[in-house]
């Protein structure tokens, strides 16, 4: 027995069921993944959510986001491809960037949970993943409480294209989030592509945060 099992047992965050992080029955009652959502974000072209943010889901992503159980984030990549699979929104291959975290949050941490998912799903498709293609460049606040207009503003300017990397070429480019609520994190990452020549970006969120 590890760590994890020991202050995580492996079972359902909703039912309790053991086994699983998420059994079927408790995540079909929040998948969502036939809708597209945007919202006031014109630099991302397409979003795909396929789960709700409450219920079961919620409590295993905050289980990932600030227990640090970062094992838990394999299942939910596998969760999510296979959502996606379901879904027509995304053909042959593509190329996965997860949205980053600043460098001492990351290393308070130990992982990035959007690219710990991200990961997952995208091996799961057959997709690249790319973990260093975008940085985050100047530390914000949480963006938990603030109103739509001050997430806008606490996240100006805090992402950029990885000069080490070219990634403008590329024609098409799917950012990957845990939760969506505002749209504006991945929105200012996509500005950030589409100021150096990316054609197309279009959004992955775990799950949706707003009703």
């Amino acid at each position: 027995m590890g760590v994890l099992d020991l202050i995580f047992p492996k079972a359902c965050f909703g039912c309790k069921r053991g086994g699983v992080y998420l059994c079927k029955d408790c995540l079909r009652k929040e998948e969502i993944v036939d809708q597209i959502h945007l919202r006031n974000t014109p630099y991302l072209d397409g979003l795909a959510c396929p789960f709700k943010y409450r219920g079961a889901v919620r409590k295993a992503i905050l289980a990932l986001k600030y227990k640090f159980a970062s094992d838990i984030a394999k299942e939910l990549g596998v969760h999510a491809a296979n959502a996606i699979k379901s879904g027509k929104f995304f053909k042959g291959k593509n190329i996965v960037i997860p949205i980053p975290a600043y460098r001492t949050r990351e290393n308070w941490r130990g992982f990035n949970q959007a690219e710990e998912i991200g990961r997952h799903m995208a091996k799961a498709l057959g997709w690249e993943f790319s973990k260093e293609a975008l940085i985050k460049i100047k530390p914000t606040p949480a963006q938990t409480g603030l109103s739509g207009t001050e997430r806008l503003e606490n996240l100006k300017g805090s992402f950029a294209v990885n000069s080490r990397l070219s990634v403008s070429p590329l024609p098409k480019i799917i950012l990957f989030d845990d939760v969506w609520t505002t749209g504006s994190t991945l929105n200012e990452a996509a500005k950030s592509l589409k100021e150096k020549g990316t054609k197309v970006v279009w959004g992955i969120a775990f799950a949706r945060g707003w009703r």
